[in-house]
């Protein structure tokens, strides 16, 4: 239509009329160019290990279109440290907007990148083999997943929970973290479905696991910082970590 200086719809009447196949919707979107510059993923197996941790534990990831060639990433949260983390780690991949904040003070943060990013499509299953048979791949997966659902209590007593709804993940970080020489009790069922906890009702079960030996934590702490990312969960992991061996000294 441009070329020819007339209206689209002159052009599909043409089409039409000649019998010329156009092409799908499908083949349309996958020839769509991007508004804005993208990045592949760094193939970095770390990186991408923390990344499907993180995933599993905070993000929603779809696409929009079968053949689209963008996937988008998203969440919400009233967390600034957590809107933070987000940016930081997809920015420079693609473009990441941030949203008003919702009548509940939520912000919603989506980030749009290309298809490099589809290992990050897969939800259910538990955590992959490459990633729980190698040691610093799982630590690396381990600290997504808990910037994401973690929690290092050094208020009253040093501690470190975490709770999920997914039972199946919950049970595999136990039997890895023992297998890697941090001793962890199987996760257990604190809050059935359809309990409501701050006003919050939970659709599953929820599953704790809980690290309470100060051995077993710094272990723990010793073997995830340098994958953990949150600030809010590095912090309060650090002053965790200093107590402990305070208190041990």
């Amino acid at each position: 239509a441009r070329i020819l200086h007339c209206s689209q719809r002159l052009i599909m009447n043409r089409l039409q009329e000649y019998s010329i196949k156009k092409r799908s919707v499908q083949e349309a979107k996958s020839l769509t160019k991007p508004r804005y510059k993208r990045t592949d993923f760094s193939k970095n197996l770390e990186e991408k290990a923390y990344l499907i941790g993180f995933r599993l534990g905070d993000l929603y990831v779809s696409k929009t279109h079968p053949n689209s060639p963008t996937i988008r990433i998203s969440t919400n949260t009233t967390k600034t440290e957590q809107l933070e983390l987000v940016e930081e780690l997809f920015s420079h991949y693609g473009h990441v907007k941030r949203y008003n904040r919702d009548k509940n003070g939520a912000i919603s943060i989506r980030c749009f990148v290309n298809n490099s990013f589809s290992f990050l499509l897969k939800k259910e299953g538990g955590i992959e083999r490459w990633i729980v048979k190698n040691k610093k791949y799982f630590f690396s997966f381990l600290g997504g997943y808990i910037d994401a659902e973690g929690h290092f209590s050094n208020k009253y007593n040093n501690a470190f929970s975490m709770n999920t709804q997914d039972e199946k993940i919950m049970r595999q970080i136990s039997i890895y973290l023992n297998k890697y020489g941090i001793r962890c009790m199987k996760p257990r069922l604190t809050r059935k479905a359809g309990n409501i906890m701050n006003g919050i009702k939970s659709n599953k079960d929820v599953w704790t696991i809980n690290i309470y030996n100060r051995k077993n934590l710094i272990k723990l702490i010793e073997s995830i910082k340098k994958y953990m990312k949150h600030k809010k969960r590095k912090a309060d992991m650090i002053t965790t970590l200093n107590k402990i061996q305070y208190v041990g000294s």
